[in-house]
C-alpha cells in the first residue's frame, strides 16, 4: 500500500529521518527499509566477515563456518553438504533472511550448487 511521508516519519519516530531531493518521498521507502531490516527479513550483505575472500566456487561448509545458511530454493527437497560446492558466479551476496546472512541457491548437479542471485550487469 502507498504511504504517505507523514505516516512514515510517524513509523520513525525517535529515528532521524529526511529527505535530500525531489519530493523527499524517498523517506518513505527508507522508513520501510529500515523496517525490514530491523525485523531480520529484508537486506543485502555487501560485506560479512571475509566475504570477499572466499574462492568461487566456495565450499558449503566454509559458509556455515562463517555463519551463514545456503537455502534451497529446489522442490526436491535436496539439502547441500558441507563438502558440495556454491557457485556464486563471482558475486557472493547473502540475503538477510529469518534474521541470518542466507544464500539462495539451485541445484546445479551432484555436489554444485549455484546462487540465484548472480551479478547483473550495469547499464551503460
Amino acid at each position: 500500500s502507498v504511504t504517505s511521508q507523514a505516516e512514515a516519519m510517524k513509523a520513525a519516530e525517535g529515528v532521524h529521518l529526511s529527505g535530500h531531493g525531489g519530493t523527499n518521498d524517498g523517506i518513505i521507502g527508507a522508513a520501510a527499509g529500515a523496517g525490514l531490516t530491523a525485523a531480520g527479513w529484508s537486506g543485502r550483505f555487501i560485506e560479512y566477515g571475509r566475504l570477499r575472500d572466499y574462492p568461487d566456487p566456495v565450499p558449503v561448509g566454509m559458509l556455515h563456518e562463517a555463519g551463514m545458511v545456503i537455502l534451497p530454493l529446489d522442490r526436491d527437497g535436496a539439502m547441500p553438504q558441507p563438502t558440495d560446492l556454491l557457485d556464486a558466479e563471482g558475486w557472493l551476496r547473502p540475503r538477510l533472511w529469518g534474521g541470518k546472512p542466507a544464500v539462495p541457491a539451485l541445484f546445479a548437479e551432484e555436489g554444485l550448487w549455484r546462487s540465484v542471485a548472480p551479478r547483473k550487469p550495469k547499464n551503460h
